[in-house]
């Protein structure tokens, strides 16, 4: 069962749904415009910090920024 809700980006409501894929949790957003959906997960780096990124790579910033607006929605619900 995968878990839907709907965040504030940049003035627009934007559509995010938990999956897991091979035992990763992964979030695909959805736009209300015309840009591509967008898969973000968290990764950590070498010094064990963790940071949002996209899957594919290639669209960081927006993974950073809703990323970002996922941690406080989910941490909010517990």
């Amino acid at each position: 069962m995968s878990i839907m809700f709907e965040l504030d980006y940049k003035g627009s409501k934007i559509r995010v749904q938990e999956h897991t894929v091979a035992g990763t949790t992964v979030f695909r957003i959805v736009f209300p415009d015309s840009r591509k959906p967008l898969v973000v997960t968290r990764a950590t780096r070498n010094n064990y910090t963790d940071f949002w990124t996209s899957v594919p790579e290639g669209r960081q910033k927006e993974a950073e920024e809703i990323g970002e607006l996922i941690s406080e929605h989910l941490n909010t619900k517990q």
